[in-house]
């Protein structure tokens, strides 16, 4: 079998999120043979056995496409448009150095994904993309899509912090049923341990710092409405700032412009080194304004003289080949066996572990039964070589509409674990 597997014509809705979860990416990248599961990947489309872009049979009458600008990458030099039609129909294109359009696949959508800051296929027709681990980064150079649970704010795509929202069925007093949800704030370190840091009722969004760690505006409800900190990307630390809504941020001069919660002079200009502030000036406004054009700027738009021509036919055009490869975080020694799992965390020093996977690779039987009487209440029956056990999960239990258990659930199945290596 391939290392790499092909994307085929329409986005399956194998994509979208189970309660038990999907098969992701690890880190480094490895071949289905390697992984031992189905494949199962996002499909794209269906390419010729020699991997080279399938050409598309010309429409005989036009369609009247509509444009717009999306990215541009400057590794390779492509312009990146979205072009969709009166009939409903969507399609990315691009144009490279040559002057030569191409297309992906009806439904397929690249696009620069503003808190990765890389290209990724399009999963937000499937759903809320916060609700998800997993995002599929495409590689414009390479024409590889991986898909995988990723993390911003450090170094790389590897290491930092990542956002999952969690939702949850509810009754209110009068037996009423509403959804529930919160957000878990996952850190992934250098050494590859991926912790759950907390859980809270609303997100924080956060900015990389030169020092490796991360700038982060939270709304504060004791001291509305928002707050600056920072927090550490090894250890989850946070250290708190000032109560503010964050305006610009000069990275290289370590300074921040603030909008001040409470306060006469509500502008001030905040210096990360000795944590001082003093009022803003109009000086200071314009300053940070063109440093913030200047840097700010990281996801690139095409220029005006690549538009695509108003005749141009999507449908007609190229269309690129994509193929997928999977992301590994986690190998585990589970049941006498090897597990390859695309995702792990410890929560409160307990490791939890994908029952999706687990079902995969190991043999374990999974049931579940929707619980009569209760809003959302679901039960679950795991069988594995030495018995079976019933739960209810609990919330920490489900992270991105996933079932995670842990070792001492396996243990009583007869899948002890016998160690387990994070990928760095």
């Amino acid at each position: 079998m391939n290392k790499k597997r092909h994307f085929g014509t329409v986005a399956r809705s194998a994509v979208m999120l189970t309660i038990l979860g999907v098969t992701v990416l690890p880190s480094p990248y490895v071949g289905a043979e390697d992984l031992a599961v189905q494949d199962q990947a996002l499909s794209i489309q269906n390419p010729s056995a020699t991997g080279q872009a399938a050409q598309v049979p010309a429409q005989k009458s036009a369609i009247k496409w509509k444009f717009s600008p999306s990215f541009y990458d400057q590794a390779t030099g492509y312009s990146y448009y979205y072009a969709t039609a009166d009939q409903m129909s969507s399609r990315t294109i691009y144009l490279d150095p040559k002057g030569e359009w191409h297309a992906f696949a009806e439904g397929v959508t690249i696009h620069r994904d503003y808190t990765l800051e890389t290209p990724v296929v399009d999963r937000m027709k499937y759903g809320d993309p916060m609700e998800g681990l997993y995002s599929t980064v495409y590689d414009p150079s390479k024409e590889t899509a991986t898909r995988g649970a990723y993390f911003s704010g450090g170094s790389n795509l590897q290491h930092g912090f990542r956002y999952v929202k969690n939702y949850y069925k509810r009754q209110d007093a009068q037996g009423k049923e509403y959804t529930a949800s919160d957000f878990s704030l996952l850190l992934r370190t250098r050494s590859g341990v991926i912790r759950e840091i907390e859980r809270v009722s609303n997100r924080l969004h956060f900015k990389a710092m030169p020092d490796g760690n991360v700038l982060a505006i939270q709304y504060s409800i004791p001291d509305k409405p928002y707050e600056i900190l920072t927090i550490s990307t090894e250890t989850g630390k946070k250290k708190h700032l000032a109560y503010a809504q964050l305006d610009y941020y000069d990275a290289k001069g370590g300074r921040l412009l603030i909008t001040l919660n409470k306060t006469v002079s509500p502008h001030a200009v905040y210096t990360l080194a000795d944590g001082k502030q003093r009022p803003a000036t109009e000086q200071d406004w314009k300053e940070f304004e063109s440093i913030s054009m200047t840097e700010g700027n990281r996801v690139k738009m095409p220029d005006s003289t690549t538009v695509p021509p108003t005749d141009l036919q999507p449908q007609n055009l190229p269309v690129t080949s994509v193929q997928s490869q999977d992301q590994i975080l986690v190998r585990a020694a589970i049941g006498g066996r090897a597990v390859n799992l695309s995702f792990a965390f410890v929560q409160n020093g307990r490791t939890l572990f994908p029952v999706r996977e687990l079902a995969e690779q190991t043999g374990l039987e999974v049931k579940q039964t929707k619980l009569s009487g209760k809003a959302g209440g679901t039960s679950f029956t795991l069988k594995g070589p030495g018995g079976s056990v019933s739960l209810t999960p609990t919330d920490p239990m489900m992270i991105g509409g996933q079932l995670f258990i842990g070792s001492d659930t396996l243990k009583r199945i007869g899948l002890p674990v016998q160690g387990v290596n994070w990928n760095p």
